[in-house]
């Protein structure tokens, strides 16, 4: 009897330690699953992000791919009026160079909005991340130009001079098609990453 109370009482540790093994085990195996779960959720979201930025940096892409000829051409004819000798008031300026507007490049920046406020930035690679953030401070740079343009030189007051309205828009127009120009070779180079990064 003393025996068989002896072999229980030699047992019960040897239960409890397989008992502790199997709960850690089963605890290690939950914080991989946990773990592998929020990788995927982590991969998708980057996904989702990527695929975002795809689609809003060829939308920005083609506002100026579809502008750059009425800007080029703008240009060249500004530069004309502007260095031509006959008598230049505002009217004869706006149809010697077949004015249509300035026609600004309007960004769209949700999908770079989104990705700061989810943090998604962080789950997409870190060199592609700096790129697309660099195209998008291009962005950023040129719309506040352009913004900061239209306020202090296209007003009533500024309108009377037509020379010095002539010489300001040639000035603008020339940082115009070189900002064009510059993002229209960074969207270039950063669409085919993205895409690709999408299909990882």
């Amino acid at each position: 009897m003393l025996h068989k109370a002896n072999k229980e009482h030699w047992k019960s540790p040897l239960n409890l330690l397989i008992e502790l093994l199997l709960v850690g085990a089963g605890v290690f195996l939950a914080l991989l699953a946990n773990n592998w779960h929020e990788a995927r959720q982590h991969h998708e979201l980057a996904r989702i992000t990527l695929r975002n930025f795809a689609k809003e940096l060829r939308t920005n892409r083609e506002d100026i791919q579809g502008k750059r000829a009425y800007h080029e051409t703008l240009a060249r004819e500004v530069r004309d009026v502007a260095a031509s000798d006959e008598h230049l008031d505002t009217r004869r300026f706006f149809t010697a160079t077949h004015w249509q507007g300035l026609r600004p490049v309007f960004f769209e920046h949700t999908a770079w909005d989104l990705a700061v406020a989810t943090q998604a930035l962080t789950y997409i690679p870190s060199d592609l991340a700096f790129t697309i953030s660099s195209v998008y401070t291009q962005q950023n740079a040129f719309q506040t130009y352009e913004n900061s343009f239209v306020g202090a030189v296209l007003t009533p007051a500024n309108s009377s001079d037509a020379r010095a309205l002539a010489a300001s828009i040639n000035g603008y127009l020339i940082d115009v098609n070189i900002r064009e120009a510059a993002l229209l070779e960074a969207y270039d180079k950063v669409i085919p990453e993205v895409e690709q990064a999408i299909r990882r």
